[in-house]
C-alpha cells in the first residue's frame, strides 16, 4: 500500500469519526473540567460553569473503582491453559501445563511493573468513562528499560472495523514539533529541507499519522507527516500492537458509550439545578431592593453590605420608604435540595459510585458490601468480559514479543483464547464466577449430607473438585502442591505418624521400666 492509499484510507477513518467529536467533546467539559487547556498561540474556552461536583468526583472515582475491579494494580495476570488444549491433555498434564504458564507470567510480571503499566491502566479506564480507551505497549530504549506502556488519549485515534468486527486499521494522529520527530525516528526517511531546517526551526509544528492496519496474519505500522511526501518508517509485528477497550458498544457504532455518555443529560440537568439553588439562595441572602426614583437615593453610588450608610433626605411620607425590600428573607430551599440530591444519586449510580458515607452511624455490613458488587456484576456483566476478552489478550501477546525481541524470553507462543486464557483475578471476575462456586460447593456438600462421608468420594473426586474451585475463585495455579510435593509430604506424614506412635509405646513402657529397675532386675 503506498502512500497515497494509506492517506486516502486514514481520511475515511477519520471522517468516520468527526461526528462523535462534540459529544465527547461535551462530555468531558462537565467530568474533566479544562481538560488540554490552550497552549501557545491556542485559545480554549475554559470551564468556568461548573456548578455541581458529583460529576467531576465520580468520574474521577470511576476510573479508580474501575481499574480496582477489572485491573487490580500489583496483581500478576496468570495464563492458563485453554479449553481446547485442556481437551487433549489430562488432568495431570494439564496441571502441569498451567504451573509452566504460571511460571511464565510471573517471569513476565517485573517488566510490566517496570513498565508503568498500572499507571497506563488508570489513564486507560479514566477515557473509558466516556468512551474507546487505547493503550500501546512500547519497545523501551533500552535493555534495562525494555518494555513501556502508553496510554493513547481517545480523541487522537480514529478506528476501522472490518465486517466481522474484528479491528482492521487503528490511525494515530498527533502533533508534534520538528526535534521530536527526529528523535523518535532518528533513521527514519526525511526530505532534505525537512532535515537541514532542524537548526533554525526545531519548534515548527507538524501532524504525524502513526498507522496500525492489520494484513492478514500480521500487523503493518507506518509513519507520515500530513505534507510529507514518503514514510518516515515503516515494521511489521505478528501480534496486534493496540489495545482497544470498549464497555457499552451498540452494534454498528465504532465507538463505544461509556457510563459518562448514558449520564450526561442528568450531569447537566444537576449543573443547571445547582446553579439556579445557588441563585436563589443569593437572592435570599441580599435581597431583592427597590427604590423611588426621587432624586434621593442612587443605587449606583451606594454599597449593600452591613454597617453602610446611605445618604437620603427622606425614608418615608405618603408615596412609601424611598428603599424596601420587596422579597420575603428565609424562602425555603428544601424543593431545590429534594431535585439536587436525587440527580446526584443518579449519577453516583451511573458511575458506579457506591461509595459508603462515613456519617459516624452503623458501617455497611459485609453482606452489603457483597449485595453491592454483586449488583454492580449483574449490570456490567456485558462490560467487564468485554474489557477481559479485548485487553489483556492483546496486551500479553504483545508484550512477549517485545521481550522476545530483547532475547528475555524463549521463542514467542501462538496465543490465542482457545489456546491460552487471560484472566486477572480481580474482585469483579471473582463476583461474576461467584455462581459457578457456589454452585460445585453446593453439590460437593450435597453429596457428603447424602453419602456416609467416607464414601463421598466415590461420587465426587476431590482433586478435580479443588481444581474446579481454584479455577472459579481465580487463585494462581502455582499454588497448587506437585506430585513429588505431594509424595514428599506423605513421606512425611508417615514419619511423623510412626514416631508418634514410638513415644506413645515409650510412654506406656515407662513406669513398667522403671519398676523393673527399682526391683534390681532385668527390665521386662
Amino acid at each position: 500500500m503506498n502512500i497515497t492509499e494509506r492517506r486516502q484510507r486514514s481520511k475515511r477513518t477519520w471522517d468516520g469519526r468527526s461526528p462523535w467529536n462534540t459529544i465527547f467533546d461535551e462530555a468531558y467539559r462537565y467530568v474533566l473540567p479544562n481538560r488540554k487547556p490552550g497552549g501557545v498561540g491556542k485559545t480554549k474556552a475554559p470551564s468556568q460553569m461548573i456548578y455541581d461536583m458529583t460529576g467531576p468526583n465520580s468520574y474521577v472515582h470511576f476510573a479508580g473503582e474501575l481499574q480496582r475491579l477489572v485491573f487490580p494494580p500489583g496483581t500478576v495476570i496468570p495464563i492458563e491453559t485453554g479449553p481446547l488444549i485442556a481437551t487433549r491433555l489430562s488432568d495431570t498434564e494439564r496441571k502441569a501445563w498451567d504451573m509452566q504458564l504460571s511460571n511464565l507470567a510471573h517471569l513476565i510480571y517485573p517488566f510490566f511493573q517496570a513498565g508503568g503499566f498500572d499507571n497506563a491502566m488508570h489513564e486507560f479506564c479514566l477515557d473509558l468513562g466516556v468512551s474507546n480507551a487505547y493503550i500501546l505497549p512500547l519497545k523501551g530504549p533500552s535493555i534495562e528499560e525494555p518494555l513501556k506502556f502508553v496510554c493513547i488519549p481517545q480523541d487522537e485515534v480514529a478506528v476501522e472495523w472490518d465486517g466481522w468486527g474484528r479491528l482492521a486499521l487503528a490511525s494515530w494522529k498527533r502533533e508534534m514539533k520538528r526535534h521530536q520527530i527526529l528523535s523518535s525516528w532518528p533513521k527514519g526517511k526525511f526530505s532534505p529541507e525537512f532535515r537541514k531546517e532542524i537548526a533554525t526551526k526545531p519548534n515548527d509544528p507538524f501532524i504525524v499519522y502513526q498507522d496500525f492496519a492489520r494484513m492478514d496474519d500480521r500487523w503493518e505500522f507506518a509513519v507520515y507527516l500530513e505534507k510529507e511526501e514518503d514514510l518516515i518508517a515503516t515494521d511489521t509485528m505478528r501480534t496486534q500492537p493496540l489495545a482497544v477497550g470498549r464497555m457499552t458498544v451498540v452494534p454498528g457504532e465504532d465507538y463505544a458509550r461509556g457510563p459518562v455518555l448514558f449520564a450526561l443529560p442528568t450531569i447537566k440537568t444537576q449543573n443547571k439545578a445547582q446553579e439556579l439553588a445557588l441563585r436563589s439562595a443569593a437572592i435570599q441572602m441580599l435581597g431583592l431592593w427597590a427604590y423611588r426614583a426621587g432624586g434621593t437615593f442612587n443605587p449606583d453610588t451606594v454599597r449593600l453590605g452591613p454597617g453602610e450608610f446611605w445618604a437620603m433626605q427622606s425614608t418615608g411620607g405618603i408615596m412609601g420608604p424611598d428603599v424596601q425590600r420587596l422579597d420575603q428573607p428565609g424562602g425555603r430551599l428544601e424543593i431545590a435540595r429534594m431535585v439536587i440530591a436525587n440527580g446526584q444519586q443518579q449519577i453516583r449510580d451511573a458511575l458506579l459510585d457506591t461509595r459508603i458515607n462515613d456519617d459516624g452511624g452503623t458501617p455497611a455490613s459485609a453482606s452489603e458490601i457483597a449485595v453491592r458488587m454483586r449488583q454492580n456484576s449483574n449490570t456490567y456483566v456485558g462490560s467487564y468480559g468485554r474489557l477481559n476478552n479485548d485487553v489483556l489478550p492483546v496486551v500479553m501477546p504483545r508484550a512477549m514479543e517485545i521481550l522476545k525481541d530483547w532475547r528475555l524470553l524463549p521463542d514467542l507462543m501462538v496465543f490465542n483464547q482457545l489456546l491460552a486464557t487471560f484472566s486477572v483475578p480481580s474482585p469483579m471476575a471473582m463476583a461474576t464466577k461467584a455462581d459457578q462456586l457456589e454452585a460445585i460447593t453446593n453439590f460437593m456438600q450435597l453429596v457428603e449430607a447424602v453419602e456416609a462421608l467416607p464414601h463421598a468420594g466415590r461420587e465426587v473426586s476431590k482433586p478435580r473438585f479443588y481444581d474446579r474451585a481454584r479455577k472459579a475463585m481465580m487463585v494462581d495455579p502455582s499454588i497448587v502442591t506437585t506430585e513429588a510435593e505431594k509424595e514428599a509430604f506423605d513421606k512425611q506424614a508417615t514419619e511423623q505418624q510412626l514416631a508418634a506412635q514410638m513415644g506413645e509405646m515409650a510412654n506406656r513402657a515407662a513406669p513398667q521400666l522403671a519398676q523393673g529397675l527399682m526391683d534390681g532386675g532385668q527390665p521386662a
